[in-house]
């Protein structure tokens, strides 16, 4: 009953503190509500309520086509705003009720993997501070995180019994994900390859046939909507923004359009291994945006609570990461989180920061109970 209570007040406070960072944001900082990218998905979401197509409005009120971006999110805009009349603050509402939806997520995920790292692993998600600052924007990030948190669910239920359905709704839950963030567009070969892998030597047959379904689901999901593009913009891409990424801000080739004051005159070898672990840190370190929040007395205490939680997850993960060793459940996690590290830095390089974590957050914290339970079984620590 002690332990119970304590981990009620842990968990209370989380969302307590969600609350109040949504009260105070939309109180005393409303404009944080909106990025760069927010703007494209308010316009493709109204003109989906106003004419039923993923579009944008020209100057002469006529329609384009819109290929930059997916409609994963613009549709749940839409859906929120449109259908349901939901204001923004109630848009965002919902997305700060989504993070903690997937902590509880989390917590079941982690439950199938050992019952020992479910509380950890709730409290560094609803603890995170990107994924609470983030929840608060008119962005892709929290419905994108809800959903991949739904996937790791379904394939390590799938690991847990190898079910077919569980594969189904693994490949129908990444191609929904895709849809929202493209960034997890090449991830279904890697997670064919690890079916494969996991199951090959046990069911020969079956693994096979599981492989061949994920892969013929997720890629037909995608391939309706790069057929929609062919027909329309003559393009076979999934959609702009992911080519765009590459060729502008992209790692690779980018030696020749360099222009970081500290890697200047570098070698192409030696540029491209510090940019590379530049990236990598500024990828896994940064601890939060809380400028949004524009409070000189907020920024300071959320950073300096923030950096020391940070450390406190990392520490964990780097523990978990040696000592995973052969288990099948930490070797997914780790796979997805190995993606979205290369896919975050080969997308953006130095541009990429804290909101390229955020899908992460949910495998991220797995690991990282599993790193602080072993610690805990070494009795250093208590458990």
């Amino acid at each position: 009953m002690k332990n119970r209570n304590k981990y009620f007040t842990i968990v209370a406070i989380a969302i307590l503190l969600k609350f109040f960072l949504f009260t105070f944001l939309v109180n005393h900082a409303p404009q944080s509500r909106f990025q760069s990218d927010s703007v494209d998905y308010l316009e493709t979401a109204q003109v989906l309520v106003s004419h039923g197509g993923f579009a944008k409005t020209n100057t002469d009120g006529s329609l384009s086509p819109e290929f930059y971006r997916t409609p994963g999110y613009p549709v749940f805009l839409a859906f929120l705003l449109g259908g349901l009349k939901f204001s923004l603050n109630g848009v965002i509402l919902l997305q700060v009720l989504l993070t903690i939806l997937t902590a509880w997520i989390t917590c079941k995920a982690a439950f199938l993997v050992d019952p020992k790292i479910v509380f950890l692993s709730a409290v560094i998600v609803l603890y995170d501070p990107p994924v609470s600052i983030f929840s608060l924007q008119i962005l892709a990030e929290t419905l994108f995180l809800f959903v991949m948190a739904l996937f790791m669910l379904s394939f390590i239920s799938y690991l847990k019994n190898r079910k077919f359905n569980m594969i189904t709704l693994s490949a129908l839950l990444l191609a929904a994900a895709t849809y929202i963030r493209p960034t997890s567009y090449y991830l279904g070969w890697l997670i064919v390859i690890f079916i494969i892998y996991a199951n090959i030597r046990v069911y020969p047959k079956k693994t096979i046939v599981h492989a061949l379904v994920f892969l013929l689901i997720f890629y037909s999901l995608l391939g309706a909507w790069q057929e929609r593009n062919y027909k329309r913009f003559g393009q076979k891409s999934f959609c702009a923004v992911v080519q765009s990424s590459y060729r502008y801000f992209g790692l690779y080739k980018s030696y020749s359009r360099n222009k970081d004051a500290e890697s200047k005159g570098m070698a192409p070898a030696a540029y491209y291994a510090k940019t590379t672990v530049r990236s990598f840190l500024y990828l896994m370190t940064r601890p939060g945006p809380f400028k949004y929040f524009k409070s000189k007395i907020l920024s300071a205490i959320g950073n300096a609570l923030a950096y020391p939680w940070m450390v406190f997850w990392l520490a964990g993960f780097i523990i978990g990461f040696i000592k995973c060793g052969r288990n099948i459940y930490y070797q997914f996690n780790l796979l997805i989180i190995a993606y979205f590290i290369a896919a975050s830095i080969g997308g953006v390089s130095l541009l990429v920061g804290e909101r390229f974590r955020v899908p992460m957050i949910p495998f991220i914290a797995i690991i990282s109970a599993y790193g602080w339970l072993g610690l805990a079984k070494t009795g250093l620590i208590k458990e």
